[in-house]
């Protein structure tokens, strides 16, 4: 598996007024230091899901922005060689690492097929990924959402390993929660030592399990037949659980896989993004 959805064009509304012309996926979080610096680096959150997911081995990325936040994504992630011979020229040691950082980020980006997408008004998560179904083809592929930040992502590897393994058309991420307002969830039986899901439900009011649906998903390209047969649901908007809802009732395979870590953030809301950036900044150093 190589192709890589990322979606990054909401609105952001929690978020203002930051959100009116910056996408939530450009915020920032500490990472560590390419180098042997002490200092942790300040990165935006797509930089850090583009470059993680490269490193697993994803050379074909579809990303959907938002036309009146794409501009700051298009500056900060296309390779810009005069930018690194602007710092090369001020000849200062701390701009190393940066200098370092960004070539690094230029050289995976040339290495990759990359499309993107414009959406000039959001109309659900569902509809953002079904406008990547020309881009993704036949591909088996993963979907991040951009505003998601899992701090360790060594559990995506055994998903696609799963994944190849069972066959499925679409394998969820799925965490035990008591606070599920605002989460898709899952119902999920064993059965040959798979986690079978059997039914989901797109934030409803009344969660008939406490497994929540988090926003990162392998699926065959069949789930864009399954968008286009679904009608708008939560909000009037394309939902992607009422997607995979639509694959069940076809009788597609859908399994899930526990995520056994404890941290991982929806930087959508100004409580959540400080948690993670104070998360990311303990572990950065």
């Amino acid at each position: 598996m190589d192709t890589a959805v990322i979606t990054t064009g909401g609105l952001g509304t929690r978020l203002l007024t930051y959100t009116k012309s910056n996408p939530k996926t450009m915020l920032p979080l500490y990472e560590k230091s390419h180098d042997q610096s002490q200092d942790p680096l300040l990165r935006p959150l797509i930089e850090i899901i583009f470059e993680n997911l490269f490193n697993h081995g994803f050379r074909k990325f579809c990303f959907i922005v938002g036309t009146k936040t794409q501009d700051s994504i298009f500056k900060q992630m296309l390779p810009d060689p005069d930018y690194i011979r602007l710092l090369k020229k001020r000849n200062i040691a701390v701009d190393k690492r940066f200098i370092k950082t960004l070539t690094k980020q230029y050289s995976q980006m040339n290495k990759c097929k990359i499309k993107w997408i414009s959406q000039s008004s959001p109309m659900g998560f569902g509809h953002a990924l079904l406008s990547a179904s020309k881009f993704v083809g036949k591909d088996n592929f993963i979907l991040h959402a951009g505003d998601a930040y899992f701090p360790t992502t060594d559990f995506i590897p055994k998903m696609i390993e799963k994944f190849e393994r069972y066959d499925p058309s679409v394998m969820l991420l799925l965490q035990r929660k008591k606070l599920l307002k605002g989460y898709g969830i899952a119902q999920i039986k064993r059965s040959e030592n798979q986690n079978i899901v059997y039914d989901v439900q797109e934030k409803p009011k009344k969660p008939l399990s406490n497994l929540a649906i988090l926003p990162l998903y392998l699926f065959k390209s069949d789930i864009f037949d399954s968008l286009r047969k679904t009608s708008k649901g939560y909000n009037c908007e394309l939902q992607v659980t009422d997607a995979i809802k639509t694959s069940i009732n076809s009788n597609k395979k859908v399994i899930g896989e526990i995520y056994e870590k404890k941290h991982w953030f929806d930087i959508g809301s100004p409580e959540n993004y400080f948690k993670a950036l104070t998360y990311s900044y303990k572990i950065s150093n």
